[in-house]
């Protein structure tokens, strides 16, 4: 059947432009999803938020679908078994995790075949900067959303700080991805800015963070580009996944909150990470605790802790509070099992494989940075928080020997001076 609707409906120029304005426009309205309607305007406009949010969820899902099935041109019949496997497998997890964000980033990430990907960037840029405007300005001079007092800080919004920091660095890195490597002053200043606020002010530290170290990957790179185009740097950008992973299985079993100072270094680096080795400990290996109170926030206990670790997953990590945990290492054995950790690690690492073997150096700084934040929130498939999704396709849909849909230009197609392209 896809091939035949593709025999029947062929790529031309004028569908190649009908299919760049569907995918444009779904990752437009799902970020709409995502930054207005799964706001606190929720609480004040209960029914007429449900509504939006099924209808943008519905049909973003669907001009995506079209998009693939339609607008797409697949070249082997190989990629028609690779994308509906991958469909096939995304909706089940999502169903079974609760998690519509993993079916929507696989659609968008294979939608973003044949698209023109700076457009697509774009879009998603503005599209998310506008939408973050907005619910500050709504907040500020309507009843509409109200911020409310989470633990240490506002939560901005979004029922947590964090939530407000993810939303920053999607705007961060779509801003860092477009520019690189023709980064002006006026880039280095808003982005220093940008994550100078994230950091002091909503105080978001994993998105602060993820924020300033590819501000410092970008600068150490102009001034060493030989560097990270050796084979050193892309060891460490393909060691770098499988030793977080393991970093956060080992670290969150011996961290004992009730001995913190054991192991030299935990303590000092749990605070760096708010606490987060603690939650690691509990939640993932099941361990009972009261988490004390804090100011806005009652103590809870967490108590009959479940066995997370299974073949397939299933435990909703950003909802009951007795599952929820800010590490995607973790967060993925949790809702995807072991299965769907694996397979994620596997298209994970074969995609920066191609990027480190074909040269794409910016792709490798973003994808860096942006695996470091992952080692503090769960928010590996939400679209907003991670447009580096639209490199889906750079892994499971460009044959060999094919140039990969990137942005950032190759080693032998820059100048001498970055700044100069």
């Amino acid at each position: 059947m896809p091939a035949e609707l593709q025999e029947r409906f062929p790529l031309t120029a004028h569908r190649r432009v009908l299919g760049q304005r569907f995918y444009c426009t779904a990752i437009a309205l799902l970020l709409i999803l995502s930054e207005v309607f799964s706001s606190n305007i929720q609480s004040t406009l209960p029914e007429f938020s449900h509504l939006a949010r099924l209808g943008l969820t519905g049909l973003g899902a669907l001009l995506l679908a079209a998009k693939c099935l339609l607008l797409t041109r697949y070249e082997h019949r190989w990629q028609w078994a690779v994308g509906c496997a991958a469909v096939v497998y995304a909706a089940f997890a999502s169903l079974h995790g609760d998690d519509i964000w993993f079916l929507l980033a696989v659609l968008i990430g294979l939608g973003a075949k044949d698209v023109d990907l700076r457009t697509a960037v774009r879009v998603y840029l503005v599209t998310a900067a506008i939408c973050l405007v907005l619910v500050q300005l709504l907040h500020y001079t309507t009843p509409l959303m109200p911020f409310n007092v989470y633990a240490r800080n506002w939560d901005y919004g979004y029922g947590h700080y964090n939530g407000y920091g993810a939303r920053l660095l999607g705007v961060f890195f779509a801003w860092g991805w477009l520019r690189w490597p023709r980064l002006r002053w006026f880039d280095w200043a808003g982005l220093t800015a940008l994550a100078a606020y994230t950091l002091f002010v909503p105080r978001c530290r994993g998105a602060g963070m993820a924020m300033f170290l590819l501000l410092v990957l970008f600068a150490a790179q102009r001034f060493l580009p030989r560097f990270f185009e050796s084979r050193i740097w892309h060891g460490l950008v393909l060691a770098l996944y499988p030793l977080l992973t393991a970093f956060s299985v080992v670290a969150g079993y011996l961290f004992h909150p009730g001995r913190p100072k054991d192991i030299p270094g935990f303590y000092t680096l749990n605070q760096l990470f708010s606490g987060r080795l603690e939650i690691w400990h509990h939640v993932f290996w099941g361990f009972e605790y009261l988490h004390p109170a804090e100011e806005g926030a009652e103590a809870w206990l967490h108590t009959d802790m479940p066995n997370v670790i299974t073949f397939l997953g299933g435990f909703a990590t950003d909802a009951d509070v007795h599952h929820s945990i800010d590490n995607t290492y973790l967060a993925l054995v949790m809702n995807k099992g072991i299965l769907g950790a694996v397979l994620v690690a596997a298209v994970t690492l074969f995609l920066l494989w191609r990027l480190c073997r074909n040269g794409h150096t910016g792709e490798t700084l973003l994808l860096f940075a942006m695996l470091c934040y992952l080692l503090m929130e769960n928010k590996l498939f939400l679209f907003s928080a991670n447009p580096l999704i639209l490199l889906l396709p750079c892994a499971l849909l460009t044959p060999q020997g094919t140039p990969l849909p990137t942005l950032c230009p190759k080693p032998d197609v820059r100048t001498k001076d970055p700044a100069t392209v």
